[in-house]
């Protein structure tokens, strides 16, 4: 939806105007920003003209700063920042219940100069304060200057799908939707962190973590509140939502799982009819798998019923693909397309085009990402761009919550041996696109499991550094849950969820895109965490639980289709024609890699390799090289 910014601390006009252009992906319609803590409003070049503000100048105490991309409420009234009996807030996301919880307030004896989202959730502070948060459905990450408290009130949503980082130190509190924002501080460094950069390279991505691959910055978690009291300086951060995931044994009853099949669908497709409010047009993003094609097919239901303006007359829909490589799924998307009478629009990324982007999508995404499935959901983003949709839908969540991935099937028989289905479970794991070897390796892990991590360590160490024998742990819980399916995807949640996250938050803003995740509803995710395993994986068939949820309104062809391939690229193929070589000599002439020891001219995997590339790519583009 935006880009927010902050700081409280000497700053000046300059900084300030400077950051708002670099966060101009995020939100090109308009611009605004607020003196703290003596709240005053000013405009800067690319304010809405009607609003009569003064020229941002000077040096100030502090400053509240916004970029809109307008979604909700295209008029001025919802300009940011947004103050309200002294309040003022910078807010970026969706509250898709605002209009529930408008009534309520309402009812409370509030009134709305507004109709969008940013001054509920204000006048939500105001009223319940930091529990304010409990009555959000949406994503967001937002700051409140409190004039009673004299605090800045800042959250993220439970799931991490909007970026909050910050810079904190003895006299400063600082924040941005990027890192190459917070950059722009004055105050802030781009000293890299040396031992996260070679855990990127060892174990990928870690956006779990509060720290960052920048040494000062660091980031607001998933579900976590921040308090800053400026007369203080303290800091303080705490989490304000969590999930106890159903561990218990359980044996599959038919009869209970209707239940379960139909809650879930129930509360999907009030999910989707909920990410469909909008004042600018809404597609989906289909890959050709159950969790997107599940979209599609709910938004073409609603249609039947009601018109849904968001949408209008047609469907769109976006896709990548590649031909006649493995990661191709266009068999699947076209299926899904014709029996939707949808508008299916696609894109063929490529070696070629990678290599030509590799330094723009390091800066699109502020630090190094794990595989080039990324670049495929950046050029989908420039094809929704294109098209002139703004907003869209996508499925990333589906796995995690309904046991989409095969290393949940060896789970869910051990969490529940002995048991009569037991035998034959071990006989389908062929069949979930699993196996009995990765049953044992999963038996072993469970027991031995830093021992595994150490073994991984050193296999994938080797040959890549010249000296090091440093062990540097994974940093997580996610590889190491093992004891429960339900407990490894909710880690998987809190831990790999939140890297692609982020990757698709950076590559859709990079192209004023919104993407909304309906899978990510908190009551699905809350529901889908209290049914037994033994209903998400049953006999040899991954993700039961959406499989038997969407019958009779996903084709059975997709529907129950075996193979799994998650949002693929031809990646191994395109190293083999030539990105391998572009690779080599784009790492063979990196000082930072040399710096942290690599040995730049060894043999790597093209998994390895990728990482390589785009961390010397991140390394240059920020200036470390």
């Amino acid at each position: 939806m935006c880009g927010i910014f902050g700081v409280i601390g000497k700053t000046n006009a300059n900084e300030l105007l400077e950051i708002s252009q670099i966060l101009k992906h995020r939100g090109p319609d308009d611009e605004g920003f607020c003196s703290i803590p003596n709240v005053k409003h000013f405009c800067g070049p690319d304010t809405v003209r009607s609003l009569l503000f003064p020229k941002i100048s000077g040096d100030l105490d502090g400053a509240f700063g916004y970029r809109r991309l307008s979604i909700i409420d295209l008029s001025v009234k919802s300009h940011q920042p947004m103050e309200k009996d002294g309040y003022v807030v910078v807010f970026n996301g969706e509250i898709y219940n605002f209009a529930s919880i408008r009534e309520e307030l309402e009812g409370l004896g509030h009134q709305f100069n507004s109709s969008g989202d940013t001054e509920v959730l204000l006048t939500s502070y105001i009223q319940w304060g930091e529990r304010c948060v409990d009555h959000f459905n949406g994503m967001w990450a937002f700051s409140i200057w409190d004039p009673k408290r004299r605090i800045v009130f800042s959250s993220r949503d439970r799931f991490g799908i909007k970026p909050f980082l910050y810079f904190h130190d003895d006299r400063y509190f600082a924040f941005a939707s990027e890192q190459k924002a917070l950059l722009k501080f004055s105050k802030v460094s781009n000293n890299p962190d040396l031992e996260d950069a070679k855990r990127y390279l060892i174990w990928g991505m870690q956006n779990f973590s509060e720290n960052c691959m920048f040494k000062e910055i660091k980031r607001l978690l998933p579900s976590h509140n921040l308090v800053f009291n400026v007369d203080t300086g303290e800091l303080k951060t705490y989490e304000y939502w969590n999930i106890h995931p159903n561990t218990e044994k359980s044996v599959y009853d038919e009869k209970q799982g209707q239940m379960y099949f139909q809650k879930f669908r129930e509360i999907f497709t009030d999910a989707v009819r909920l990410r469909l409010i909008s004042d600018v047009k809404v597609g989906t993003a289909l890959s050709g798998g159950i969790d997107s094609s599940s979209i599609v097919y709910t938004v073409r239901e609603l249609m039947k019923k009601q018109s849904v303006p968001s949408i209008g007359d047609i469907q769109y829909t976006f896709s990548a693909v590649y031909g006649n490589y493995v990661a191709d799924e266009s068999k699947w998307i076209d299926i899904v397309a014709k029996e939707t009478a949808v508008k299916s629009l696609k894109v063929v990324p490529d070696h070629e085009d990678l290599a030509s982007r590799l330094e723009a999508l390091a800066y699109v995404h502020d630090e190094p990402f794990d595989s080039t499935s990324t670049y495929a959901q950046y050029r989908v983003m420039n094809l929704v761009r294109e098209s002139g949709v703004t907003v869209t839908l996508d499925g990333q969540g589906g796995d995690e919550i309904a046991g989409g991935y095969p290393l949940y099937m060896p789970m869910m028989i051990l969490e529940n041996f002995p048991n009569k289905t037991f035998f034959s479970e071990i006989k389908n794991l062929k069949k979930a696109n699993s196996s009995f070897g990765l049953f044992l390796r999963t038996i072993g892990t469970r027991y031995v499991n830093d021992v595994a991590q150490r073994r991984y360590f050193k296999e994938i160490s080797k040959g890549l550094f010249n000296h090091t024998n440093q062990f540097i742990p994974y940093g997580g819980r996610s590889k190491a849950e093992f004891s429960h399916m339900n407990l490894r995807a909710w880690s998987d949640m809190r831990e790999e969820l939140v890297d692609l996250l982020k990757t698709a938050d950076r590559n859709s803003m990079a192209f004023s895109i919104e993407s909304r995740f309906p899978y990510l509803d908190y009551r699905l995710v809350e529901f889908a965490m209290s049914v037994p395993s033994a209903y998400k994986i049953h006999q040899g068939w991954t993700k039961y639980l959406s499989r038997r949820s969407f019958e009779g309104l996903i084709n059975d062809k997709v529907l129950w289709r075996k193979d799994k391939l998650g949002f693929p690229t031809p990646q191994k193929a395109w190293f083999e024609m030539g990105f391998s070589d572009f690779a080599m000599n784009y790492i063979s002439n990196s000082k930072f890699l040399k710096y942290l020891d690599v040995n730049v001219n060894g043999v790597f995997s093209h998994k390895l390799l990728w990482r390589l590339v785009n961390l010397a790519a991140w390394a240059r583009v920020f200036e470390m090289d």
